[in-house]
């Protein structure tokens, strides 16, 4: 457990040892300068500047001995330190780096390597749709992104999600063959497409094992490419179960199917089929 708190503190920007001295000072506090170096496995040579840096950050506080001892800032305070801090890093940031940002390409595809960044931009997508969500997902998958899916359906935002899976869970339209997810593994891989207010794409093999790329984009062709094949598996779905599935292809194609049928009825309306 102590050597993944280090970890996560060194991602968060603490050093190695700054990282130690904190997380001994809070089981064991307060401490001198020569206790947090001989039990903390921080060298003497490093502790006084690693105190001096913890001090000045306003992660620990001495308390007037002699010899000096230290005590931490409390978790709870420190995380809310380290929102502030970042925050306000990160806004600067966002400021300065939108002046050096050239015009781009929005329909550019973009890859996202390996599962944990699919999931997290997926989680992304989702907390930013405004509209609609369609979603071809496996069960795994979906259940890691169950939260952001209930939070925007709290939000009003139309949700058709289908399935050759069964789902643990009941949010927006849901269009589910409901097999079990381990036989299908014995023959098709997972894979994941995400249309978000049809203006944003996410979609590719959903691979634990292997840092496979997912692509990411904006692209007008792409996503109308992506939503037809929601709708063919949709519309399969709806010959096979009996069930009414106008209202999520419909809103998908955002009248293209009415408008067809208008154009095809007005030119074949004599006739009820037609071969060529």
């Amino acid at each position: 457990m102590l050597g993944y708190l280090i970890e996560l503190m060194k991602q968060l920007g603490f050093t190695n040892y700054e990282a130690k001295t904190y997380l001994y000072l809070l089981k064991n506090n307060p401490a001198t300068r020569y206790e947090l170096s001989k039990y903390s496995a921080v060298p003497r040579s490093a502790i006084y500047s690693v105190i001096n840096k913890l001090e000045n950050d306003g992660l620990v506080n001495a308390i007037d001995t002699e010899p000096k001892r230290y005590i931490p800032l409390p978790p709870e305070q420190l995380i809310k330190l380290l929102e502030t801090r970042h925050q306000g890093i990160l806004q600067e940031f966002r400021e300065n780096l939108n002046k050096l940002e050239r015009p781009s390409r929005m329909d550019h595809l973009w890859n996202i390597r390996g599962y944990k960044n699919l999931i997290l931009k997926a989680k992304e997508l989702i907390r930013d749709a405004g509209e609609s969500i369609y979603l071809s997902i496996w069960k795994r998958e979906a259940v890691l992104l169950k939260n952001e899916l209930e939070h925007a359906e709290k939000r009003a935002v139309k949700i058709v999600i289908f399935t050759f899976t069964a789902l643990p869970f009941e949010v927006g339209r849901i269009l589910s063959h409901n097999l079990d997810e381990k036989d299908l593994e014995k023959v098709w891989d997972h894979k994941i497409i995400l249309c978000v207010d049809r203006k944003e794409l996410l979609m590719g093999e959903a691979d634990t094992e292997n840092q496979k790329n997912v692509a990411w984009t904006h692209n007008k062709a792409l996503i109308a490419i992506a939503l037809n094949h929601i709708v063919l598996d949709i519309s399969l779905f709806g010959q096979r179960y009996g069930v009414n599935i106008d209202d999520c292809v419909v809103e998908m194609r955002e009248g293209e199917l009415e408008y067809l049928g208008k154009l095809l009825a007005e030119k074949y309306q004599n006739n009820t089929a037609r071969t060529s």
